[in-house]
């Protein structure tokens, strides 16, 4: 047998199963649909046969409840007029009784007023007599605490300016320091530009003043920098101070032009340094620097000259306004 032979007779009797499943599925429905009629049919005649009972016990329990409010009102009636004799005699006793109880709570009244008045008068007297000695004791207390507060004051406040002298010393000697490594600074670059200049220009009294001194770094230390020299006779230095020649140290001092335009440009560095701490509420002297492009000579020169005009102040190596310490 063939491949599409088989093929052919296994989908006829795929064909053939389907029919049949149909067929059952069909009688099977067939069956259920004449099975839910049945059903419902059977339950329409029970909830008809509910209906019909249901509204007959309806009838009969509003009858028992027509009769039931008859026999309610005429017990009502009769217990009505029975308690308007008991109510009037009632009434009339409970009159005596209420006269006799208000005499009696008057009576009680006026004896609970005179004990309580009695009563107030000597709890007002103790309570006088302890708030007195409350209030002694409160300012007592409050005596002795204004005394030992005082002491803390004062023993806070001799701590305090014993600290702040102590900071002070610490600032003035940092600052003799600083200024004492200045001026060696400024005699080194002048004995620098000194030599610089004899070896350009020769000795020449009528200028300048050559001086040597004794080298403070070895021998080998090449020279560091650029130095230009201008027609009229003016030395410029754009390097690292410290050039050395021959084992001696070499400095020019640039005529005094050149030192009142350099001090010129120290107090014009003065603004914009001040304003410059004013705007970030205090700065160290790298970052000043840093900021305003600045050398240590420059920066140094405007701290200087603003701390004696009492512009600024040093606190911890950082440099604040005087407005800045006021609002601290």
């Amino acid at each position: 047998m063939s491949l599409k032979n088989s093929w052919q007779q296994q989908r006829q009797q795929r064909q053939q199963e389907l029919v049949e499943r149909q067929q059952m599925v069909s009688q099977s429905l067939s069956a259920a649909r004449q099975e839910r009629q049945l059903k419902a049919a059977q339950l329409r005649a029970d909830l008809s046969l509910f209906r019909t009972a249901l509204a007959s016990e309806n009838i009969a329990r509003r009858t028992e409840l027509q009769q039931f409010c008859q026999r309610l009102q005429a017990e009502t009636q009769a217990l009505l007029t029975a308690a308007g004799d008991r109510r009037q005699i009632q009434a009339a006793q409970l009159a005596h009784d209420l006269t006799v109880f208000v005499q009696l709570l008057r009576q009680k009244t006026a004896d609970f007023l005179v004990t309580a008045q009695f009563e107030r008068l000597t709890a007002a007297q103790q309570l006088e007599q302890e708030l007195i000695a409350f209030v002694d004791d409160l300012r007592s207390d409050v005596q002795s605490y204004l005394v030992e507060l005082e002491a803390v004051r004062k023993m806070r406040a001799t701590q305090l300016n014993q600290v702040l002298l102590d900071h002070r010393a610490k600032r003035e000697l940092e600052t003799q320091e600083l200024f004492q490594r200045l001026a060696v600074f400024r005699a080194e670059l002048q004995r620098f530009c000194q030599d610089l200049h004899g070896t350009v220009w020769g000795d020449n009294p009528h200028s300048v003043a050559v001086t040597r001194v004794t080298p403070a770094i070895p021998k080998k230390t090449k020279p560091v920098g650029r130095v230009s020299v201008a027609p009229n006779g003016t030395v410029t230095l754009s390097a690292t101070v410290g050039a050395f020649q021959n084992g001696n140290s070499v400095a020019v001092v640039p005529p005094a032009k050149s030192i009142k335009s350099a001090a010129g440009e120290a107090i014009a560095h003065e603004n914009t340094v001040y304003d410059y701490i004013q705007s970030v509420q205090g700065a160290r002297l790298t970052e000043i620097e840093s900021a305003l492009s600045l050398n240590r000579v420059q920066a140094v020169d405007a701290l200087r000259s603003l701390i004696k005009k009492g512009l600024i102040t040093q606190r911890d190596r950082i440099y604040l306004s005087q407005m800045q310490l006021a609002h601290t």
